[in-house]
């Protein structure tokens, strides 16, 4: 479903809510009798909302950095496996071929393969492309003395290709998002309980204070995973392979 869709339902409804928590609780202050003084629990309240916006900050900035990071690495594996196709011109025929073969069928496999399957549960350990640096490092064993640049090249491959997969496994855990809900709870309890003498003004901060914690929320969600939804394509890989000429 398209990301503006669900975000606004999930705005409107969770407006929806807390309007309907607020109409009920005016109807339940003037059947109950006169409104309760609640000033003394504010300045808890305010501390609540603070320490909530505090931790929604540092989660938010968290995950903001991931999603960048995600794109940079994509660009340096997509570099280390040209590196590694460029560093087969040292090595004879039919090594060199079959390492040139190697980087395109590894980039083949990234796009085609591994990245619809990490945007939705992330990548196997069995997954092919692990086959295919081991069958790199294979064939620079056998060339180390004709290609000098050949095992720096797949080894930095290596290490690119577990910062990707690491980064698609990256989330903020299920204690951040229960310290997250709970935080976002008690930072909008005051509008419920504090009393108003109008209900349209209460019903619009209400609504608008909701909207902005929802928001907040929903995006934190959103780009958690910085390879789902299609947020980082594979441009990089695509463009890589255009330069590979195959052997």
């Amino acid at each position: 479903m398209n990301t503006y869709l669900v975000g606004t339902l999930w705005l409107v409804g969770v407006s929806i809510a807390t309007l309907a928590v607020v109409v009920a609780l005016r109807r339940w202050r003037r059947d109950s009798g006169p409104h309760v003084d609640i000033s003394a629990l504010s300045a808890i309240f305010s501390l609540a909302g603070m320490l909530f916006a505090i931790v929604a900050a540092f989660v938010f900035i968290d995950v903001w950095s991931n999603a960048a990071k995600a794109r940079d690495a994509t660009y340096s594996e997509a570099q280390a496996v040209q590196l590694v196709a460029w560093s087969a011109n040292g090595m004879p025929e039919p090594d060199r071929a079959e390492m040139v073969t190697l980087s395109r069928d590894y980039l083949r496999e990234v796009v085609g393969q591994e990245w619809p399957r990490q945007a939705a549960t992330g990548v196997d350990e069995n997954a092919r492309g692990w086959h295919l640096v081991q069958q790199m490092h294979e064939v620079v064993a056998r060339n180390a003395e004709r290609a000098e640049d050949a095992p720096a090249a797949v080894e930095s491959l290596l290490q690119a290709r577990q910062e990707r997969l690491a980064l698609a496994d990256a989330h903020i855990g299920e204690a951040t998002w229960f310290a997250l809900l709970v935080g976002a709870v008690l930072a909008a309890l005051p509008i419920f309980f504090f009393p108003f003498d109008r209900a349209l003004p209460q019903l619009a901060l209400t609504a608008t204070v909701a909207s902005v914690i929802t928001l907040l929320l929903f995006t934190i969600q959103q780009i958690e995973r910085p390879f789902a939804h299609g947020r980082v394509p594979a441009t990089a890989y695509e463009q890589t392979l255009t330069r590979i000429t195959p052997p």
